[in-house]
């Protein structure tokens, strides 16, 4: 007996997803663009194991055995080390608490007394005034890099440490600033709109529930841009702001690999040391209790 089985929908037998031509014109953009960036490159997977290329790296690789030891340029590497920390620390500080500060302004005021009907003509221009001037600043810090900054300051400045510190701090206020208010403006508006309902201003509401909520990642956030301060540190001493970047610039040009050595693991140790801080910082903190605020929003 033959029994009759009802076509399938042909939905139901499709076996994979349907073919789209959009997606397939957008691979084929993406590899012209690759294979015209690797020309405009010269890429060449061959020329690093050219024979004269291989024995430049082997006469490089050998000059950094044995690294420079000698308790006259540890003496120095040590208080380079000290600076850098120093370039390193005040220029996240600065940076910490200027991007927090145009943070305020560059996030974005939501819920239902963000209207203009709501707020005035007067307040509404002058909040989205400064949400776009605040922006601006933050992308114009943010585009300069550190090196660049670092050659602006040390015109203005002069040599030394300080330059170093203001090229970090205004690199990096452009960043932070950007990650904190878009970090704020993620809370859940929920929470924002409890906070509201008891009255608090919104410093209020940005201190004692935006900041409490998004604690935990706006510290990694920030820890890891100490972290990258710190790498930034070591090269500025190549445009004259101080640091280990002073010294490596002059034992490359001097050709002593030896101390080039001493200063790469010098630099690793500076990096290391920074990761375990920001780890025991950032257990401290989380650790600590966060409701710290709840008694001024209940008096509210």
């Amino acid at each position: 007996m033959t029994t009759y089985t009802p076509a399938q929908p042909r939905s139901e037998l499709r076996l994979g997803p349907r073919f789209n031509w959009m997606n397939a014109v957008l691979v084929i953009i993406a590899v012209g663009v690759l294979g015209w960036s690797l020309k405009g490159t010269q890429f060449s997977v061959t020329t690093p194991f050219e024979a004269s290329n291989v024995k430049s790296v082997v006469r490089f690789v050998g000059g950094l055995f044995p690294p420079d030891l000698s308790p006259p340029f540890l003496a120095t590497l040590g208080r380079l080390m000290l600076e850098t920390i120093q370039i390193s620390i005040v220029g996240t500080v600065l940076a910490i608490l200027s991007g927090f500060l145009l943070a305020i302004g560059a996030m974005r005021r939501r819920g239902e007394d963000s209207s203009r009907s709501s707020l005035g003509t007067g307040p509404w221009l002058l909040r989205w005034g400064s949400y776009y001037a605040s922006r601006t600043i933050l992308n114009v810090l943010r585009a300069v890099p550190e090196l660049v900054w670092a050659l602006v300051f040390v015109v203005a400045v002069g040599l030394g440490p300080f330059p170093g510190v203001l090229a970090l701090a205004a690199h990096s206020a452009g960043v932070l600033g950007k990650l904190y208010a878009e970090l704020f403006e993620s809370v859940d508006q929920q929470l924002v709109e409890a906070g509201r309902s008891t009255g608090a201003s919104d410093l209020g509401v940005l201190l004692c529930v935006q900041l409490p909520a998004m604690l935990p990642i706006l510290l990694s956030y920030t820890l890891f841009r100490w972290e990258c301060n710190m790498r930034a540190a070591t090269l500025l001493g190549f445009v004259g702001a101080g640091g280990i970047g002073s010294q490596l610039t002059m034992s490359m040009k001097l050709f002593q690999y030896n101390e080039v050595s001493t200063l790469a693991a010098s630099i690793l140790i500076l990096v290391i040391l920074v990761d375990v801080v920001g780890q025991v910082i950032r257990t401290r903190i989380l650790d600590a209790p966060t409701n710290a605020c709840a008694p001024v929003l209940a008096d509210a």
